[in-house]
C-alpha cells in the first residue's frame, strides 16, 4: 500500500513537471538581440524626448559583426526602446546590461526617473555600472563601433571595473548607487567618460546634488574620496612637494626646480571620520597611510632617519592640502559624495535629516585633517 502511493505521488509530480515545461516560453537566441549598454541622452527635437543608443549582441552566422547598434526616440526609456527595436529584425532582452551612459545634458537634468526603469526591472542586475559622458552618450558609443574589433559597453565596462579593483574610485554599481540615492546625507558619483586623442578614457568623476549633475572631480580627487570611504590596498600615488626642504639631500641639485615628483606604493591606506562639534558642523579625518618610496625624480646622496621623517612630515602636509582643496571643490558644488550628512544625521536627536536641509548646511562644514605618514623598506642607510 505504501509503495502504491509514492509511486503516484510519483506520476503526478511527473505530470507536473510536464505541464510546466510546455507552459514556458520559449526564445530562440538568434531572434533576439542581448542587449549590453544603452546611451541616453535628450533629443535634440524636443527636451521632453529622450533618444536611446543601444549596443547589443546577436547571434547570426550571417552578420559580420557579433554587435549591433540601434537607435531609438520616445518620453520614456522604454518607449524609446521599443522605438529602435521596430527598426530592427531582432527582438531586445535587457537581461545582460552591464552600462548604462547618461548624455552630459540629461545628467544635468537628473537621472532620477532614468534610475526608475533599472530598479523597477527584476531582470536587470544590480552590479551593473553607472557613468556620465562629457559630451553625449551617442558620440561616446559610437566612436567605438567605428572599430569593429572593440565591444564599446564592454570595453568601458572594464575600464570602470579597473578603476574601482584598483581602489581609484568607489564602487559605483547600480545596488551602490541607488543605496547612495536614497540616503539624504551623502551625494552620488559616477565616472565621467571622455574623449581623449580620439580615445576613451574615464577622467574624472561626475558630482552631483541629488540627482543633478552640478560639477567634476579629477580621478587624483576620486582616489582621495575612495580613501575616505573605504580601505585601499596596493594602489600607486604619485605627489609632487617643494624640494627646498630636502635641497642638503639632493646628490646633484639642480636648478630651476621647485619641486620633487614622487611615487608611492600605499600597502595600507584608511581614514575614519568623526563629528567633534553638531553645532558648529566641525569635523576630524584621521588619514593613516602606510607606503614605500619607489621613485623620485631626483638622487638623494644620503637617506638616512632624518630624511624619511622630514620626507614623512611633507607628505603628511601635501595628502593634507589636497583634501582640504577637495572639500573646497565640493563645497562650491554642494555636492557631498563623503557623506558627512550622513555622519550628521546619525548624532541628530531624532536621525531625520532632509537633503534640502544638508545641502543649505554642507557648504558651511569644516574638516580638521590629521594625516599619518608610515614609510616602510625605504633603502635607508644604514
Amino acid at each position: 500500500m505504501v509503495v502504491e502511493i509514492y509511486r503516484i505521488k510519483y506520476v503526478f509530480v511527473l505530470i507536473s513537471f510536464v505541464f510546466l515545461v510546455a507552459c514556458m516560453q520559449t526564445k530562440i537566441i538568434e531572434q533576439h538581440a542581448i542587449i549590453n549598454t544603452y546611451g541616453i541622452d535628450i533629443s535634440e527635437e524636443s527636451e521632453n524626448l529622450i533618444e536611446t543608443v543601444i549596443l547589443s549582441y546577436i547571434f547570426d552566422e550571417q552578420a559580420e559583426n557579433v554587435t549591433t547598434i540601434n537607435y531609438g526616440k520616445g518620453k520614456t526609456i522604454k518607449e524609446a526602446n521599443q522605438n529602435a527595436e521596430k527598426k530592427s529584425s531582432f527582438t531586445f532582452l535587457p537581461g545582460q546590461i552591464r552600462l548604462v551612459l547618461y548624455g552630459k545634458e540629461t545628467a544635468e537634468a537628473g537621472f532620477k526617473n532614468y534610475l526608475n526603469v533599472l530598479i523597477r526591472d527584476a531582470r536587470l542586475s544590480d552590479m551593473m555600472y553607472l557613468a556620465v559622458s562629457e559630451t553625449t552618450a551617442k558620440d561616446i558609443l559610437l566612436l567605438g563601433q567605428e572599430n569593429a574589433d572593440i565591444d564599446m559597453g564592454q570595453y568601458m565596462e572594464k575600464l570602470i571595473e579597473k578603476e574601482i579593483k584598483g581602489d581609484s574610485i568607489p564602487n559605483v554599481s547600480l545596488h551602490e548607487l541607488t543605496h547612495t540615492y536614497e540616503d539624504p546625507g551623502k551625494d552620488p558619483i559616477m565616472p565621467l567618460i571622455s574623449l581623449t586623442d580620439n580615445k576613451i578614457a574615464i577622467t574624472g568623476m561626475a558630482l552631483f546634488q541629488n540627482d543633478e549633475y552640478v560639477g567634476k572631480i579629477s580621478m587624483e580627487d576620486a582616489f582621495l574620496v575612495n580613501l575616505f570611504q573605504n580601505k585601499v590596498h596596493d594602489r600607486q600615488i604619485h605627489l609632487s612637494i617643494s624640494r627646498e626642504p630636502f635641497l642638503k639631500y639632493l646628490s646633484a641639485p639642480q636648478a630651476n626646480r621647485d619641486q620633487l615628483h614622487l611615487s608611492f606604493l600605499i600597502i595600507d591606506g584608511e581614514s575614519k571620520t568623526r563629528l567633534t562639534d553638531i553645532k558648529e558642523l566641525s569635523y576630524q579625518t584621521d588619514v593613516n597611510l602606510k607606503v614605500i618610496l619607489n621613485e623620485t625624480s631626483e638622487t638623494f646622496k644620503d637617506e638616512n632617519e632624518q630624511f624619511a621623517n622630514l620626507l614623512e612630515k611633507e607628505v603628511e602636509e601635501e595628502v593634507k592640502r589636497q583634501y582640504k582643496k577637495l572639500l573646497a571643490t565640493l563645497q562650491n558644488a554642494n555636492s557631498d559624495p563623503l557623506g558627512l550628512g550622513s555622519i550628521y544625521r546619525a548624532h541628530k536627536k531624532n536621525g531625520k535629516l532632509t537633503a534640502k536641509e544638508w545641502h543649505q548646511k554642507f557648504p558651511e562644514t569644516t574638516i580638521n585633517f590629521n594625516v599619518d605618514v608610515k614609510l616602510i623598506n625605504t633603502g635607508i642607510k644604514q
